[in-house]
């Protein structure tokens, strides 16, 4: 059974989210405001977006899915400071 490209970059997403809100409530004791605690989501937003309209080898879902992770680590490690 494949999995389809949308799937595996949401599930990504989710994940992302989820170790967000853990990380900045437990580890970082603050509260992130709107757009940065959506980052993930926002990225995948815009990746379903572009999916439509471009079919490119650069639209890879292993690498829509690196971005996520990195933007919700630069956005955590922006925080932390």
């Amino acid at each position: 059974m494949k999995i389809a490209d949308e799937i595996k970059v949401s599930l990504v997403t989710a994940a992302c989210i989820m170790a967000m809100a853990v990380i900045s409530k437990n580890v970082l004791s603050l509260q992130l405001d709107f757009i940065s605690k959506y980052a993930p989501s926002w990225m995948f937003i815009v990746y379903i977006l572009t999916s439509q309209q471009t079919k490119s080898v650069k639209h890879n879902a292993l690498y829509w899915s690196i971005a996520i992770v990195a933007v919700t680590a630069m956005v955590l490690a922006l925080y932390s400071f």
